[in-house]
C-alpha cells in the first residue's frame, strides 16, 4: 500500500527530490509557540536584515558540530533580552557558583536573583541537581520553564541576561513540542525533529550573541524553545532521528520551517533577489504567469486565490485561505502612514517614500489613501512589492516581511477558510493575497480608498516545509524522509559525518 502511495505522490508531482534517511528507531511529539492553533509557528530572521552581517573570529565558535548548543533566553513574554529579576527552582535541588564559591539549595527552595546580587560584573552558574531542571518563575511562557542543563547568569546595567546551555538533543525536546501539536502524525513530528535540528547545527556555526556566546535566542527569530512543556512524544521523536541533519552538496542548510502554504512555495526568493545556485536545496514552486507583473498575470492569481485547488497539500487546512477586512478612514489612516514612516526609519532599504514637495515626515499628516497596489510578485505568487499613493507622497515597500508589516495591524480580525476568527499580530499571515478594493466616491474629495480587503493565501514567509503540509502529507502515508524531500532538494547525513 506504501509502495502506491508513494508512486501516485510522484505521478502527482509531490516528490520532487531524492532524501536518503539514516537508520532510526521510532518516535514522536507535539507544539506550540504560542499560537494554540494553526497559526506561524516560526518567523524568521529577514534575511534582507541579517544578510550584511560581518563573520568575525568574534562570533565564530571554535566547534560549531560539538554536542551542546547556547540559548539566550528572554525575559517575560520574550520583550527584551535582559531580566530584572529571576526566580529560580529546582525540585532536586541546585548548585549556584560563581569563581570559586559554590553554594547549595535544597529541594524546594527558591533563589531570587537581582542585578545588585551579581557582584563586579561576576557571571554565576547554576546548575540542578541529578540532572534535574531548573525552573524560571513568572516568565510569560505557555507552560512553565524548566530548563535543562545549566543557567549562566550575566549582569548588565539593564538587568541579567540568561544563557541556557545544554545539548542539542536536549534543546530540541523543548523546541519540537514548541513548533508542532503533538497530535500530528509520527511522521511530520520527524520531519519537524530533523528540520529544528539542521537549523540548530546551522546556526552553531556563529553566535548570534557575542558577548555572551549564545547561537540564539528563544523566540520567533530563531526557534521557539520551552515555550511549551516537553511531552514523551517530542523526546521520542527526536530520539528517533538523533543526529540526523539536511544537507546539500555536503554543507548543513538553513532548513527554514512555517505554518502553512496558500498551494505555492517560494523558495529563497521570500526574502530577496539575491537567491544563487547556493540556496538550490530550497524548492521554489508556481506558475511562470504570474511572475510576469501583467494584467493577466494578476487576474489569474485572483482566480487561484479565490478557487484555489483541491489538489494542494493544504486544500483543506483553515489557513489555506483567509480574508482580511482592513479599514482606511480617520484614525486607520493615520495609523498605517505612521507605521510606513516608522519603517521607512528603521528599513531604508525596503520601504521608501517620495514627494515632490513635502518631506517624508510629513506622511502621517495626510488625510487619505488615494491606492494600494501590487507592484510585483514572485513566481510562487508572493507579493514582493506593494505602492501605496496618497494626495502628496508614493510609499514602496519592497520585501514580503515589510510588506506585511505594513498591510498587518495587530488585534485586528482574519477569517479563515472554515469561517473561523484570528486575532492578528503585528504582522499579515502572509504576503500571499489580493486586494480588492473599496472607494468613497465622494466627489470633492476625489476617489479614496475607504477600505480595502485582502485576499490571502497560507500562514508564513512561505521559504522551506509547511508545517501543516508535512502533517497533510504524513496522513496520505509519506514519511518523514519523503516530506523533507518534498521540500528541500538535498540528503539526510549523520551530524557526525559532518563534523569528522
Amino acid at each position: 500500500m506504501l509502495i502506491v502511495v508513494v508512486w501516485t505522490v510522484i505521478a502527482l508531482g509531490l516528490y520532487r527530490c531524492s532524501v536518503q534517511m539514516a537508520d532510526a528507531d521510532e518516535h514522536a511529539d507535539e507544539r506550540a509557540a504560542g499560537n494554540t492553533d494553526e497559526g506561524e509557528q516560526v518567523a524568521q530572521p529577514d534575511p534582507d536584515e541579517t544578510a550584511g552581517e560581518v563573520t568575525t573570529e568574534e562570533n565564530v565558535p571554535e566547534t560549531p558540530f560539538d554536542e551542546n548548543v547556547r540559548i539566550l533566553l528572554l525575559d517575560r513574554d520574550s520583550q527584551g533580552i535582559y531580566h530584572k529579576e529571576l526566580h529560580i527552582a529546582c525540585e532536586e535541588g541546585f548548585t549556584v557558583s560563581s569563581g570559586e564559591e559554590i553554594k547549595n539549595y535544597a529541594p524546594e527552595s527558591e533563589l531570587v536573583l537581582r542585578t545588585e546580587d551579581l557582584e563586579d560584573g561576576q557571571m554565576i552558574c547554576i546548575t540542578g541537581k541529578d540532572n534535574g531542571r531548573i525552573q524560571i518563575a513568572d516568565l510569560g511562557r505557555n507552560s512553565p520553564a524548566r530548563y535543562r542543563g545549566r543557567l549562566e547568569c550575566y549582569p548588565a546595567a539593564e538587568g541579567i541576561a540568561v544563557v541556557n546551555e545544554l545539548t542539542v538533543e536536549e534543546y530540541l525536546y523543548g523546541v519540537v513540542p514548541s513548533e508542532m501539536p503533538s497530535t500530528y502524525p509520527d511522521e511530520a513530528l520527524r520531519a519537524q525533529a530533523v528540520t529544528a535540528r539542521t537549523y540548530t547545527y546551522h546556526h552553531k556555526q556563529r553566535y548570534a550573541y557575542p558577548e555572551w556566546k549564545a547561537h540564539m535566542d528563544d523566540s520567533t527569530a530563531f526557534q521557539v524553545y520551552m515555550n511549551c512543556e516537553e511531552t514523551q512524544r517530542a523526546v521520542s521523536v527526536v530520539d528517533a532521528t538523533r543526529d540526523q541533519v539536511i544537507t546539500h552538496e555536503g554543507e548543513i542548510v538553513e532548513s527554514f520551517y512555517y505554518s502553512t502554504s496558500g498551494g505555492y512555495n517560494g523558495g529563497a526568493r521570500v526574502w530577496s533577489d539575491a537567491a544563487s545556485a547556493a540556496d538550490d536545496y530550497l524548492i521554489e514552486t508556481g506558475e511562470e504567469i504570474y511572475a510576469s507583473n501583467s494584467e493577466e498575470g494578476e487576474q489569474a492569481y485572483r482566480q487561484y486565490i479565490d478557487n484555489g485547488n483541491e489538489a494542494d497539500v493544504e486544500y483543506h487546512e483553515a489557513w489555506y485561505r483567509w480574508q482580511y477586512d482592513k479599514p482606511l478612514e480617520g484614525e486607520a489612516v493615520t495609523d498605517l502612514l505612521k507605521k510606513l514612516y516608522e519603517l521607512s526609519l528603521s528599513q531604508p532599504g525596503t520601504v521608501r517614500i517620495r514627494s515632490r514637495y513635502l518631506p517624508s515626515d510629513r506622511l502621517p499628516d495626510e488625510a487619505a489613501v488615494r491606492d494600494i497596489r501590487i507592484l510585483t510578485r514572485r513566481k510562487s505568487g508572493m507579493a514582493a512589492g506593494i505602492m501605496i499613493e496618497t494626495e502628496h507622497f508614493r510609499v514602496s515597500v519592497l520585501s514580503q516581511h515589510a510588506i506585511r508589516q505594513a498591510l498587518g495591524c495587530a488585534q485586528d480580525i482574519v477569517t479563515r477558510k472554515d469561517g473561523s476568527s484570528y486575532i492578528m499580530g503585528d504582522i499579515l499571515p502572509s504576503a500571499y493575497f489580493y486586494i480588492e478594493k473599496i472607494y468613497d466616491n465622494n466627489e470633492e474629495k476625489g476617489d479614496n480608498l475607504k477600505q480595502i480587503t485582502i485576499h490571502g493565501a497560507g500562514f508564513g514567509h512561505g521559504c522551506g516545509m509547511s508545517q501543516n503540509g508535512a502533517k497533510c502529507l504524513a496522513e496520505r502515508g509519506l514519511t518523514a524522509a519523503q516530506i523533507l524531500a518534498y521540500y528541500y532538494n538535498g540528503s539526510i547525513m549523520d551530524i557526525g559525518e559532518l563534523g569528522k
